[in-house]
């Protein structure tokens, strides 16, 4: 309503722009873009634990299938009768008769066929038997073994880690189950040993990327599906009860996804661990958790300098318009004489403008002279705001760039549009490094490679390039001069390969030789003379001003030698014929120079 006051009333008309623009837009954006990260970020977290838990399932499924069957076939060799009776016979008098009764067993057969089963090993007190690959005498070694102690004290049969060798020798840990064989005619008994085959387990549970570990309670792992798979530290934190599970964050070594769970063996006493664990988890998610939050800093930031520059335009025609108003009301009317537009703040101008020159036209034979000079220097100032107006700053740079690769996609110039992607990436790289000292050389040879590849556009079959990288060097963390290689390359194309028609090579080559990075710029193009190698040298050094030859080096070379030090710099090889070779000298990594 008119006169009434309003807290806007308060506040600049830009101020009033940015106050929308935070409460509108900004707040909105940050607080639902916050929300669907955090909620994009459960749900994969969600995900990746029923996977886990999933799997969880499965392996213990497959366990419990696995261990069943073993558990069957002790039971029924250990109920066997010819073994029974091999185990209490005396075979002091007959010895031969002995491997005649455990060929009936048929254990060896048994051990073949059954690709479940590493191996079977029956331990008995009876000492008339021969020692061989499955029968062992219970010794005093034997007794003092804490199975053992186990078996003896107990009928039921139960599971136990052992250590076995593989047919190369290696030594592996492996699960097996102790059965009692009982002799009623000795009143006595044997102790049978079945050993689970690792590659069995392996071929049975293994089927999707999630680590599998399993260990049984009091005697650890027995299994892991990989060697990078996680150990102890999931038995000492996330080893649940008897009848309870886990499925979560696993922070071992880092952040992972995982589910453990027990199975308690429906025959014995033992209780089995099982831990399905995926490592790769957390890193998708932290991936995808970047990618939003960057979309969404990028949304944030478009829409600011969007608002930012309406707010500067509408606010420079409402002060534009204030300033005419204001003029006018102390004598001054000489104000622009059109304001483009066709809006309210237009019109508003366009009567103003009306209202000055009825009086203008009045007063004209007292002020025709002021006019002339006013419409001059009104004229000047127009020509200065179009000027202003036309100044094309990087990112509209960027944008128009992208803007033409775009409608080339679409009109099928794949190559203009690879081409007008490549100088944008140039262009970008050679403004943010114009005003800083140092740069990674990973970045400094990502910008090579566009360069090389935006000559290679431009001279086809005449150039091409190669990158080698001999040393364990972290492009990543290494500074370097920005800048510092592309008049070297740029030498090379314009001048190593200038009688070249077709094959011209450029090979980068980076390796380190003692405490010195050597960065090796090679083209086989007409190569140089000795004389000429010197002289590029001497101009290299001690440049003339009058010369523009060589600049690029010169400068390279002061660069690195007011840098590093004389012990720096630059060597250049070169033969007739066959190429030239520039030498870019520097201290290797972690070296002071």
């Amino acid at each position: 309503m008119p006169g009434k006051k309003h807290i806007f009333n308060k506040i600049k008309v830009q101020k009033q722009l940015y106050l929308i623009y935070l409460i509108a837009i900004f707040v909105p954006v940050t607080i639902i873009g916050g929300y669907l990260v955090y909620s994009s970020r459960s749900l994969l977290l969600d995900h990746y634990k029923e996977l886990a838990y999933a799997d969880n399932l499965r392996v213990k499924s497959l366990l419990l299938d696995i261990t069943s069957d073993i558990y069957n076939r002790s039971q029924t060799l250990a109920n066997s009768g010819a073994l029974v009776k091999f185990l209490s016979t005396d075979y002091r008098m007959e010895p031969e008769r002995s491997t005649n009764i455990l060929t009936e067993t048929n254990l060896a057969e048994l051990l073949s066929q059954d690709v479940s089963i590493h191996q079977i090993v029956i331990y008995t007190f009876n000492d008339t038997i021969p020692e061989s690959a499955h029968i062992r005498h219970i010794t005093d070694d034997i007794r003092k073994q804490g199975w053992f102690a186990r078996a003896s004290g107990s009928v039921a049969p139960f599971w136990s880690k052992t250590v076995v060798s593989d047919d190369f020798g290696n030594e592996m840990e492996s699960l097996c189950l102790y059965s009692h064989i009982f002799l009623p005619r000795q009143n006595s008994y044997a102790i049978l040993n079945m050993t689970l085959s690792n590659n069995h387990i392996k071929n049975r549970i293994e089927g999707n990327s999630l680590y599998t570990v399993i260990w049984l309670k009091d005697d650890g792992i027995f299994y892991r599906s990989s060697r990078n798979a996680p150990q102890y530290d999931l038995i000492t934190s996330y080893a649940p009860g008897a009848n309870a599970s886990y499925t979560g964050t696993v922070d071992l070594e880092e952040k992972m996804i995982g589910s453990v769970s027990p199975l308690l063996a429906s025959y014995s006493r033992d209780l089995f661990y099982i831990a399905s664990v995926n490592d790769s988890g957390y890193a998708y998610i932290r991936k995808i958790t970047r990618t939003y939050l960057a979309i969404l800093l990028l949304i944030l930031i478009a829409t600011s300098i969007f608002i930012s520059l309406f707010s500067n335009y509408f606010s420079s025609r409402v002060i534009a318009l204030r300033e005419a108003m204001h003029n006018a009301s102390l004598g001054n009317y000489h104000v622009i004489d059109a304001y483009s537009g066709e809006d309210e703040i237009s019109d508003a101008f366009a009567d103003l403008n009306i209202m000055i020159q009825d009086i203008l036209h009045k007063e004209a034979s007292i002020y025709e002279a002021q006019i002339r000079a006013q419409l001059l220097e009104n004229q000047q100032q127009r020509m200065e705001f179009k000027m202003l107006a036309s100044q094309i700053n990087p990112h509209f740079l960027y944008n128009t760039l992208e803007t033409i690769r775009m409608r080339s996609i679409k009109a099928g110039c794949l190559e203009v549009a690879n081409g007008i992607k490549l100088l944008g990436k140039s262009m970008r790289y050679v403004l943010q490094n114009t005003a800083t000292s140092f740069t990674t050389l990973e970045k400094e040879l990502d910008y090579i490679q566009t360069y090389l590849a935006i000559q290679k556009l431009r001279f086809h079959d005449r150039v091409n390039y190669s990158l080698k990288i001999r040393t364990q060097i972290e492009l990543d963390e290494y500074s370097i001069f920005p800048l510092l290689l592309q008049p070297v390359v740029e030498n090379a194309i314009l001048h190593g390969l200038e009688d070249v028609e077709e094959n011209g090579r450029i090979i980068i080559h980076i390796l380190t030789r003692g405490d010195k990075l050597h960065i090796v710029i090679f083209d086989n193009g007409c190569g140089m003379t000795l004389e000429q190698i010197d002289r590029m040298q001497q101009n290299m050094r001690h440049h003339p001003e009058e010369s523009s030859k060589s600049i690029g080096l010169y400068n390279i070379y002061h660069r690195i030698q007011l840098y590093y030090g004389s012990a720096y710099g630059i060597h250049i090889q070169s033969r007739m014929r066959l190429g030239t070779a520039v030498t870019l000298v520097l201290p290797a990594p972690g070296t002071d120079p």
